[in-house]
């Protein structure tokens, strides 16, 4: 008579384990999103000015977002090991937002005569 008692408690705690196991605390079942960059870097030109003291850099951004954006360029002159050794800041598209698809233009200089070894440039679009 006993055992006919112990084998529902039995039956409920495997329930109440099997329960907990597949959707029980701790255990995440939703879906898990990471946001990409919703923007590209088309155009991108760096050319020296014949002062050979300022850099001139121009470019685009197009706004691959469902929205319209505005926003800022920053703008890094890194050197060989990879280095940010000076930076820039710009609007874009004069402030003015741009539409899902469109392109903002950006132009900015900056004096980099006593600052050796610049290798590269590299853009980070921020939006506001």
């Amino acid at each position: 008579m006993r055992i006919n008692h112990i084998f529902p408690v039995i039956i409920m705690i495997i329930l109440i384990f099997a329960a907990n196991a597949v959707g029980g605390s701790g255990v995440r079942t939703g879906t898990l999103t990471f946001s990409a960059p919703v923007y590209e870097i088309e155009d991108l030109v760096a050319e020296m000015q014949e002062d050979g003291n300022n850099v001139l850099v121009t470019g685009k951004i197009r706004n691959l977002s469902h929205h319209p954006v505005k926003g800022y360029v920053i703008v890094y002159f890194k050197n060989g090991n990879d280095e940010v050794v000076r930076s820039a800041e710009t609007d874009v598209n004069d402030k003015k937002p741009f539409a899902h698809g469109k392109a903002g233009t950006f132009e900015t200089s900056a004096n980099v005569g006593n600052t050796p070894d610049i290798n590269n440039v590299v853009i980070e679009f921020v939006s506001r």
